[in-house]
């Protein structure tokens, strides 16, 4: 026989059980979602709330938005330029071929624009083309040629002698940088054009070691003569002070040298502009000779590569009108191996210095300019005869 003794609760204790049971269930409920926390922080893999907690989550079938589209300041553009640059270094051509990027600084449209088709044409991944147009809302382009198609950079107003110039190039050298494979960048305007094959122009760049930069001590009024000493030192002595041309062909160190610079571009924004209180200082003659001669004199050529005639004086170069196109004009310009500084002084020193080609005497030029538009239809018949004469020899 069996008894069953049934005890009998008080009602303090029945409310007593009620809640450790409820504590119980809350306490396993915080567990549980503690360890959800702890493995959707911390597990290595991407896992989603969705993922852990199964069929209780309904999933959204929409993705999430995309980020606003903004456009860059041009200090962006310069600053991931150089961290895309810095962080590729050891992988820089891995996967590509090295080109050269041709960067044009043009008011609007380029006269030559069918010349220079011709002159890519064939060459299709060694070279790269950005435009800096910087009248194009009101001159209203529109690229003829499929090369320059969809080729402008986002661009701003360029006023000549002002710092606005070293703006544009530095805008052109930015967007150039971010192709990793840009090896060679070569400023160009639109009054420019090539005296040689493309052939020939790539191999003499990348076979080069050093950049191309205009840049010579002139201690007369036009060169040492702009220099503001109280204004400039103490980051740039007059012993640094360099003259020349601005058309430069750089090497990829060289190129991100001048968009991550900022001390010194601040100092020649400031201190180096037209008028005679600056001392008729103009950035563009002197910004990237000086900086870039201080911080690596050795890796610069003191020469450009783009002729320009000077002999008519004046504060602009010769012009060449559709009557100067002929074949010994074309090629005397080819020819010249010599590159010739002269000093603003009343001295008028003229120094006289061949071209070495890592250490060959060759012709200087690849390119001249200023060519008038007029031009464009005689260039287009007489420059392939020139061109292609000279690469054969």
């Amino acid at each position: 026989m069996v008894v069953i003794i049934r005890k009998k609760f008080k009602p303090a204790q029945h409310q007593q059980r009620r809640l450790l049971l409820a504590g119980g269930v809350l306490s396993l409920v915080a567990l549980s979602m503690l360890g959800i926390s702890i493995a959707y922080l911390y597990t290595p893999h991407r896992i989603t709330p969705c993922g852990l907690v199964g069929d209780l989550c309904v999933k959204s079938s929409y993705p999430p938005p995309p980020p606003p589209l903004r456009t860059f300041s041009d200090e962006e553009v310069a600053s991931r330029a150089v961290a895309k640059d810095i962080l590729s270094q050891r992988r820089m051509y891995q996967g590509g071929t090295p080109k050269i990027a041709f960067m044009f600084l043009t008011p609007g449209p380029l006269p030559f624009e069918f010349i220079w088709e011709a002159f890519f044409k064939g060459h299709e991944g060694l070279y790269s083309i950005y435009v800096h147009a910087s009248e194009r809302n009101t001159l209203k382009s529109i690229w003829r040629s499929r090369v320059f198609a969809d080729r402008e950079i986002p661009s701003d107003k360029v006023y000549w002698g002002r710092i606005e110039m070293i703006d544009a190039e530095r805008r052109l050298l930015s967007r150039a940088l971010l192709d990793l494979n840009n090896h060679f960048f070569v400023l160009l305007s639109e009054s420019c054009i090539p005296l040689r094959e493309f052939t020939y122009i790539y191999s003499a760049l990348m076979n080069s070691t050093f950049s191309f930069v205009d840049n010579f001590d002139d201690p007369g009024p036009h060169g040492l003569g702009r220099y503001i000493e109280d204004k400039m030192t103490p980051e740039v002595q007059p012993y640094d002070w360099r003259k020349g041309a601005q058309w430069f062909a750089v090497m990829r160190r060289h190129a991100v040298l001048l968009v991550s610079d900022y001390l010194y571009y601040m100092k020649f924004r400031d201190f180096c502009k037209p008028g005679e209180e600056n001392h008729n200082c103009y950035p563009d003659e002197h910004y990237v000779q000086t900086y870039l001669h201080m911080v690596d004199p050795g890796g610069l050529s003191n020469w450009t590569l783009t002729h320009v005639d000077w002999s008519e004086g004046g504060w602009h170069p010769k012009s060449y009108g559709k009557e100067d196109i002929t074949v010994e004009t074309l090629r005397h310009l080819q020819s010249i191996d010599e590159h010739v500084h002269v000093t603003s002084d009343a001295a008028a020193t003229m120094t006289t210095v061949p071209c070495l080609w890592d250490g060959e005497h060759k012709p200087c030029f690849l390119f001249a300019r200023k060519f008038l538009a007029e031009t464009a239809e005689a260039l287009a018949d007489v420059l392939p005869q020139v061109t292609k004469t000279a690469s054969s020899e």
